[in-house]
Order: C-alpha cells, then structure tokens, then sequence
C-alpha cells in the first residue's frame, strides 16, 4: 500500500468532479484537515472512512488502497494482493484496519460456489480478527495504543512507545505505555467477541502528567456497568498506597516503582454522567500526601 499514491488519487478524483476538500468532507463526515492528510500522504482513511470514499469517488476499496484505477479483470487479483502485503508487514496497526477491508474486498469478488451467507460469516471473522490485537504481543498493543491516539496527538510515534504495566480484569485490559521522550499515556482494551485471547482500543488517557496531579480516576463505562481505571506515573516517592471511594463503594490499591494502573469493574447507583472520583495517596504511616 503505497499512501502517496492512494492520495495522489483521491485529489485527482476530488478535483474530476469539482469539489475542494470541504465539499468531500462534509460528504464523508470527517474535517477537511482529513482530507489533506489523505491527499498529502500524511495519512491514511480509516476503516469507517473507506467505503463511503470508495462511493463518493466512484472507486473500488481496491483502487483507493492500490492508488490506481484498475480494470474489471484486475480488480480480483489486486484485492488478494493487498491482504498478501498488509500480513508480511505484521501487526503495525492501520495496516490490520486496512486488511480487514481488503479481506472484505476479496471476498465480494469469490466464485458464485461459496454462498453468500459464508462470505459474511468470514468477512466478519476476517474484520474482527485484523481490528484487534494478541493480549500478548506487547509491540503490537504499543502500535495500536500510538494509532488510536494519533488524531489527537500526532506526534505519537509507535517505534518509541513501550507498554510498561498492564492490568487485566474481565474483559478488559488497561495498559501504561512509555516512550523515549519520557511522555506517558493510557489506553483501555476490550476482548474481541470472537477471539477471546484479541482486544481492541476504545478509550485511555492520551497523556499521563507526572506526579500527584496526574493522578487520576476515570470512568470508562457507564454508572450500571464501570470499566474506572486508576492511572498515575512519578508518584512521590514516599507515597505506598492510594485510595478512592464513591457511591459507597471504596477501593485502595499498593503502588509500585512510583507508578500506579489499577482496574475495577462494578456497578455505581449514581446515574450522573460524571463518575470521576478523587484519588487519595497516603505513605508508610497512613498520612495523607498532598
């Protein structure tokens, strides 16, 4: 998958039917600053963004991903090709929301024998599976923490980012990630519906300030269903213990290394939209550290 070429063609079809990239945003629902990513090479359209593109611009998901218009003959071949290119290129992971809609593509284009039905079922298994991640392959949870924060900070850079702590309960998996630059952040997994052992990112922290004033407490979920994680790095040094209670419900957790990721799964009867409770540290002998 080439970017600047799909972008090359994007303008060039953009431009073929006289819109400027406001009048394509507002079609597709995103910003213009979007579209000139795409154009520019910068960036590539989403998995919600592909096929309204591919029918604004009258182009295949295949044309847009290979950067060229392709003929009636072509087009199979090229959508099988693509997933061969996006599966040696490993778990990097725009590249795997790319192969999911590649692997939809193929299948539109198989032989009249496989029903209709079957097609779905494993286009499904094909998404599922190329949108989410091994619980274990921590650079892959690194790439895909980068990724699911890059629109809100694009200087995210996945070669750089380490996971440091994980906390696993449920069906979710909460992870502190680290770079080199010393800036930290937190991002919220949920297992996949059809692979158990495969989460895939719907929230997190894009930046974890150090020290007390970073720590914090945030609801995920819902006040029935609670996904809180408590997150915090370069906490002071003397500090052993937090705590943090709401709605009756109190939680206390150990820190280690002057750092904290904790996850807690429960039900709140406050049905306020703003369930963030305030975090206390304590050290040794059980004083309040401010």
């Amino acid at each position: 998958m080439d970017a600047k070429a799909t972008g090359e063609l994007i303008a060039a079809r953009r431009r073929a039917l006289g819109w400027n990239q406001a009048e394509l945003a507002e079609r597709l629902h995103v910003t213009d600053k979007a579209v000139s990513r795409w154009e520019t090479g910068r960036g590539m359209p989403g998995l919600d963004s592909l096929e309204p593109l591919s029918e604004a611009l009258g182009l295949s998901v295949s044309e847009l991903l290979g950067g060229k218009e392709l003929t009636q003959e072509e087009l199979p071949k090229a959508a099988g090709g693509q997933i061969m290119e996006s599966m040696k290129q490993g778990y990097r992971w725009k590249r795997l929301a790319w192969l999911a809609m590649a692997a939809v593509t193929a299948l539109a284009v198989w032989g009249i024998s496989v029903s209709l039905q079957a097609q779905r079922e494993q286009a499904e298994r094909d998404a599922h599976y190329a949108a989410s991640v091994h619980f274990e392959d921590g650079e892959a949870l690194a790439q895909g923490t980068a990724a699911y924060f890059q629109d809100q900070d694009p200087q995210f850079d996945a070669r750089t980012l380490e996971v440091r702590e994980r906390e696993a309960k449920g069906d979710y998996l909460a992870l502190l990630c680290g770079d080199k630059a010393g800036e930290w952040c937190m991002s919220l997994w949920q297992r996949d519906t059809l692979f158990p052992d495969r989460y895939c990112p719907i929230g997190g922290r894009v930046r974890v300030n150090p020290g007390v004033n970073g720590l914090l407490v945030w609801n995920f979920g819902d006040p029935e269903n609670a996904v809180v994680v408590t997150s915090g790095v370069e906490l002071p040094e003397k500090a052993v213990r937090y705590e943090w209670s709401h709605d009756g419900i109190g939680v206390r957790g150990v820190i280690w290394e002057d750092r904290v990721l904790d996850l807690c799964l429960t039900t709140f009867h406050d049905a306020g939209n703003s369930i963030y409770p305030r975090p206390y540290l304590f050290d040794d002998y059980g004083n309040y550290i401010r």
